[in-house]
């Protein structure tokens, strides 16, 4: 059977499970909380099926900009809201890794519910254009020699610019030194303006300064290269598969959800990921339309596979709160 028809087959069966009660969901607009700033990767995916939801549900989906804490502020408003199917966050890293990190009265997996995957990104390891490395390994050799000296955009403690940098500095056996930032729009200004050396960062958002010159690109974090730069090898290519994560962006809600509604709100997902034009809109920020959309349950436990193997590397990378 093909991804589409498998696809196709799911939302018919998520339909038909729907008890006719659901229907009279949503009574009022959809609150979307994208926990990192407007202007973002996780912001920019959200306003690409935003208005499509609303039209597929009948009532407003209304974004609800929280940051803070790398993603944890806007995790509390989550668990925090009545698990009624009004109001999702869009997940990422950040919001599995942030809990186990700083204290919060909750856990980042058994606290919430996956209603989608959405879609996932190609992060890129960049430095500054006017930087003499040209290559992984140059780059490598300079980071060995000045150990600490050269400083990385980390924005907030467990974001996915966080984690992966440190799997890369542990795979290839350099050190540099983080920036904290809130959020990654002002920490892309400042190595734009020479204050950074390094990022782990979406291609989308780095796409117009590599192509211009201001930022280089040196290989791409993820299973598979990027599309927007096909040229760029990945971590694996150049020998360490380990270093390599992928970044995913996933629709999330309160743990608790009668099933009837989140099977309303998990079909709407489905029906709205399947558009051309929706998976068009995806694409052109720079991520990739997620190949299978898996009930529920199977979100969950994506979820739940994620979280463990980031457990591992902050005990095994002694990785702590700030």
């Amino acid at each position: 059977m093909t991804i589409l028809a498998t696809r196709r087959a799911l939302l018919a069966a998520t339909a038909l499970a729907a008890p006719a009660f659901a229907q009279g969901f949503p009574t009022r607009p959809i609150r979307f909380i994208c926990p990192f700033p407007a202007g973002g990767i996780v912001d920019l995916v959200m306003r690409t099926h935003t208005e499509e939801l609303a039209a597929e549900l009948g009532q407003p989906v209304v974004i609800d900009v929280r940051t803070g804490a790398g993603g944890l502020i806007g995790s509390q408003q989550l668990v925090q809201a009545a698990p009624d199917g009004h109001t999702w966050l869009m997940a990422s890293l950040g919001n599995l890794v942030g809990p186990m990190l700083t204290p919060s009265g909750f856990h980042p997996v058994d606290s919430i519910q996956g209603i989608s995957m959405v879609s996932q990104s190609v992060s890129l390891l960049v430095v500054r254009g006017d930087q003499p490395a040209r290559t992984l390994p140059e780059f490598i050799a300079t980071a060995r020699a000045r150990p600490g000296q050269l400083n990385y955009l980390r924005a907030g403690n467990g974001t996915f610019a966080h984690m992966s940098m440190e799997m890369i500095q542990r795979a290839f056996g350099f050190q540099v030194t983080a920036v904290d930032y809130r959020g990654l729009p002002p920490g892309i200004l400042d190595m734009l303006a020479g204050r950074l050396d390094v990022a782990v960062l979406s291609s989308a958002l780095v796409k117009q300064h590599v192509q211009d010159g201001r930022m280089r690109a040196l290989a791409a974090v993820g299973a598979a290269r990027s599309p927007d730069f096909p040229d760029v090898p990945t971590l694996t290519e150049l020998g360490h598969p380990e270093a390599n994560m992928d970044s995913w962006y996933i629709a999330i809600a309160p743990r608790g959800m009668p099933d009837a509604v989140l099977a309303r709100v998990h079909e709407a997902y489905t029906k709205v990921l399947l558009m051309p034009t929706v998976q068009q809109k995806l694409r052109t920020i720079g991520t990739i339309p997620a190949e299978t959309l898996p009930p529920p349950a199977g979100v969950q436990a994506i979820l739940a596979r994620e979280h463990a193997t980031f457990e591992r590397l902050i005990r095994d990378a002694n990785i702590r709160a700030s």
